[in-house]
């Protein structure tokens, strides 16, 4: 589910669509200063010159060592199978450190600050209220003047807890009730957020996790992928319960040279002599073993191979495809009855930011092999929209995994039937676009009754949007069913990095949901699988913010309810 924005252009330009009632404490950013924006603007437009002076800028191993205990233009967040950790890459986008860093923060620990949320007393633990105040209908309490629908000790104390509450000012900047959390000392006393830190080049894009598959030999259980634009190579990092390895010498530390690959030409071939320049978005198989990154100059992408014991290597590039490849999305294997992985070589679609289609390429060969290639296979236009061009992220849900956990509550002689039913549904694909703004919505052909897989979607709906679509997401959201638990549903989640949005689209239903408001320019999303709560990079000033993802407090459902880390405007922009 990968990206992605290729130009992030700072925003600071307030939706034109009024904010609803129930998000009174999620407020739109506000517009700024007129010379402000236009600073943002230029920045915007300075991406690719900055990109090519970077070398001249930042000499490795010269400048300012960034810092390592604040977010710093954050481009991608990961959260661990455990959902223990969250994975947090900062990609020093104005130059003013030597590099960008990677940090793990303890979910445990921030899920004990995060309010929780509430429409009844039934949804707090033991010695806790709903702070509902005077009329549970409406925020209408005595508790502050507004009801908060958090859970509190008593009807007189502070919603923000150990957090003071925030000013409207502040609120423009970072919405939400609650005053930032830090993440070096929360005010909990409960000790810190930050757990480790290492240090990459600067100009990373994206990022993806990955477990380290059963059956290979001893090593960290994950491993994470980021593409970075400045020295135009694949950093990775090997991660263990907050750990993080990669040839640091401390903590704080660079990641070695064996660490960083395509800078380091050391190949056969033409082909696999260094990356291209520009690498953005990736993606990679379940079992990253195989990973594609897109360059978004140059009709280019490539293809890496993952050995778990040495790292990946730069296997092939494919060249002549449509210029400007952006997104980028993992193609799940399909299973054969008796649950292993069927015969197909791994797929991968992907954007354009100049052309109206999206292609789907497969990676051929042995993952140790020198003749594997990655091969352009077909294609499938836009048509959906007036143009169809500028697509940026792309995103697939499999509803393989959902519709077998049904079959395996049924008896056994109907099991094999059910499940051979459920391999050959179609996969849904969404597209975030440009012109005009919009999800674009596709789905794949269902699969033959001979296994054949048919991997290339047709699109066939267009969802209008605001301003500046440049991800898509897949998750869930925790719905009220009438128990105590609430029952997970899935939705797909586009950032709108020039509107300070991101719409909450139901596919069962197909509409948006909610919208959810943000401060200025979210550029990442992920999920925490122990509490209904998303994470938002916010790339322009530098934070995360806590959404509530949880209908069972409608009054907080898609609202920030915490942020991490002071809100910092780009130098510029002061």
């Amino acid at each position: 589910m990968r990206p992605t924005s290729s130009i992030p252009t700072p925003a600071g330009v307030p939706s034109s669509r009024p904010a609803r009632p129930s998000r009174a404490f999620a407020p739109r950013a506000a517009a700024g200063t007129a010379r402000g924006r236009s600073v943002a603007a230029r920045l915007g437009r300075s991406w690719f010159a900055a990109a090519a002076v970077l070398a001249a800028c930042v000499p490795a191993g010269d400048g300012i060592a960034p810092p390592t205990d604040q977010l710093y233009f954050p481009v991608a967040l990961a959260v661990d199978e455990s959902s223990e950790w969250l994975y947090v890459v900062n990609s020093d986008f104005d130059l003013q450190f030597n590099g960008g860093t990677v940090q793990s923060v303890r979910l445990g620990r921030l899920r004990e600050i995060v309010p929780r949320v509430c429409s009844s007393d039934a949804h707090c633990e033991a010695g806790e209220i709903c702070d509902v105040g005077q009329d549970a209908s409406g925020p209408t309490a005595d508790n502050g003047g507004t009801a908060s629908f958090f859970c509190v000790p008593n009807r007189q104390a502070s919603p923000c807890g150990d957090l003071r509450e925030q000013t409207p000012s502040e609120r423009a900047v970072a919405p939400g009730r609650c005053a930032p959390i830090s993440l070096l000392d929360p005010p909990d006393g409960g000790g810190s957020l930050l757990e480790q830190v290492v240090t990459i080049s600067a100009f990373a894009t994206d990022a993806v996790l990955r477990t380290r598959p059963a059956g290979e030999e001893p090593g960290a259980p994950q491993r994470l992928f980021i593409p970075v634009r400045s020295d135009r190579s694949l950093h990775w990092i090997d991660v263990d319960g907050g750990a993080l390895d990669c040839g640091q010498e401390r903590d704080g530390g660079s990641c070695d040279a064996k660490h960083r690959v395509g800078d380091n030409p050391d190949a056969e071939t033409e082909e696999r002599s260094e990356l291209p320049t520009e690498p953005f978005g990736i993606d990679a198989t379940e079992d990253g073993r195989v990973l594609v990154v897109a360059h978004q100059v140059g009709g280019r992408v490539s293809a890496f191979t993952n050995d778990w014991a040495n790292g990946p290597r730069l296997a092939y590039v494919e060249s002549g495809l449509p210029n400007r490849p952006i997104g980028v999305a993992a193609v799940p294997p399909r299973l054969l009855s008796e649950g292993s992985v069927a015969e197909q070589a791994p797929g991968f679609l992907v954007t354009f930011r100049n052309a109206a289609q999206v292609n789907l390429l497969r990676f051929l060969g042995e993952d140790d092999s020198r003749r594997s290639r990655l091969v352009d296979v077909a294609e499938t236009p836009l048509t959906v929209n007036t143009l169809g061009v500028d697509s940026r992220g792309i995103a697939i849900d499999d509803p393989r995994p959902r519709a077998r956990a049904v079959c395996d509550e049924l008896p056994a002689e109907e099991r094999d039937g059910c499940l051979a039913e459920a391999e050959r549904l179609p996969l849904d694909v969404y597209v975030a676009n440009r012109t005009p703004p919009s999800l674009i919505v596709g789905r794949t052909r269902e699969v033959t009754a001979t296994g054949e897989p048919r991997d290339l979607p047709t699109f066939h709906d267009s969802i209008p949007l605001t301003a500046g679509p440049s991800r898509v997401v897949v998750g869930n959201v925790l719905v009220d069913d009438g128990t105590p638990e609430g029952r997970p549903e899935r939705r797909i989640f586009v950032l709108c990095f020039d509107s300070n949005l991101i719409y909450v689209y139901d596919p069962e239903e197909r509409r948006i949901e909610a919208e959810i408001s943000t401060g200025r320019g979210p550029h990442a999303l992920a999920f925490d699988r122990e509490r209904p709560l998303a994470y938002v990079a916010h790339f322009t000033d530098s934070y995360i913010g806590v959404v509530s993802l949880d209908q069972r407090s409608p009054w907080n459902y898609g609202a920030l309810i915490a942020s991490i880390g002071t809100p910092r405007p780009p130098r510029a922009s002061k």
